[in-house]
């Protein structure tokens, strides 16, 4: 059997899964059946899966065939009702069946590395496959419930998902992060949760001051007259924004960033001021910008208040509760 276009993910408590969405989108890992130490990172967005992939062990198992490689493909949409009723099965036999390869595949993925790629994860598909004749002539994917979402009930097929991957344009579309302000100690830091971007990858935004029209975005510099830019570059990990600069795992230092300009952008102009809010409380927004260019994948829709010194550095969040 070709195992090169075949690809299992485990979604529960720990084996590379994170929630970054709510109760909709989840974040997992995509091993590959024929080898390989890179994962596939996708989002798989389901109203129903968020409420069953909470407890610590595994509760669903995800099998993806038909993408001999991670470029093959963008997004892939499935509907558990379909896909059971083209196969002339019941529910519960479903159920039944699915369940019994989920938990084979579970207790594997307790190894490290490409756990999908060992015997045992492939005789389990070989008897999935068999007995709901999946196929690999179009990418398609499917959610098992494990023995312990079958206990509470779990139905995650029934109802459309969607999986796409990470770093897309279309993973942007379905997952809005979080954002806030926070105080800790004499820092203030800006804490992204829910961010669709895979672990390493950097996460390059704008500030927002709130003026009347278009906002104004405020230039920084590492150091008091050093060279400023309106681009603030941090890290993604765990759907979270971080700051391996300063050692911050969970935010961004905008207290280590010195304001030293704006950029003021009119109707029919863009200008370049020196000028920076001082002794006063600033409205500020985040825009992530698509790659380092000054095109938004995201803006937030609300604003924090935080309050600087004389010099204009930020000095204290005034505004701490955005993050849900």
């Amino acid at each position: 059997m070709d195992w090169s276009d075949k690809w299992l993910g485990v979604a529960g408590g720990g084996f590379g899964f994170s929630l970054i969405g709510g109760m909709g989108a989840y974040q997992l890992n995509l091993w590959n059946m024929a080898g390989g130490n890179v994962p596939l990172r996708v989002l798989v967005f389901g109203k129903r899966l968020g409420l069953t992939a909470q407890a610590e062990a595994a509760h669903a198992v995800c099998f993806l065939s038909g993408v001999p490689s991670p470029n093959s493909f963008t997004e892939i949409k499935s509907s558990g009702v379909d896909w059971a009723l083209a196969l002339g099965l019941k529910a519960d036999s479903l159920v039944k069946g699915g369940s019994k390869a989920a938990k084979a595949v579970a207790e594997i993925a307790t190894s490290t590395g490409n756990w999908a790629s060992h015997e045992g994860a492939k005789k389990a598909v070989q008897g999935l496959m068999g007995d709901f004749s999946t196929s690999s002539s179009s990418p398609s994917f499917v959610l098992l419930p494990t023995p312990v979402a079958v206990a509470v009930g779990a139905g995650i097929w029934y109802e459309w998902q969607t999986m796409t991957k990470v770093g897309t344009d279309i993973a942007w579309e379905y997952v809005t992060p979080v954002w806030s302000l926070e105080n800790a100690g004499q820092k203030v830091i800006l804490k992204m949760h829910n961010i669709p971007e895979a672990d390493g990858a950097t996460l390059n935004f704008h500030i927002r001051e709130k003026v009347f029209g278009s906002d104004n975005l405020i230039s920084f510099a590492n150091r008091e007259g050093g060279q400023g830019s309106i681009l603030l570059s941090g890290t993604v990990q765990n759907g979270r924004l971080t700051d391996p600069a300063n050692s911050i795992a969970d935010g961004f230092d905008l207290t280590s960033r010195i304001p030293v300009g704006k950029t003021e952008i009119g109707m029919l102009s863009v200008s370049k001021t020196k000028e920076v809010t001082k002794s006063d409380a600033v409205s500020i927004g985040v825009s992530v910008c698509q790659g380092r260019i000054n095109l938004y994948r995201w803006e937030s829709d609300d604003y924090a208040k935080v309050l600087t010194d004389a010099k204009g550095a930020f000095m204290s969040a005034k505004t701490t509760s955005l993050l849900s």
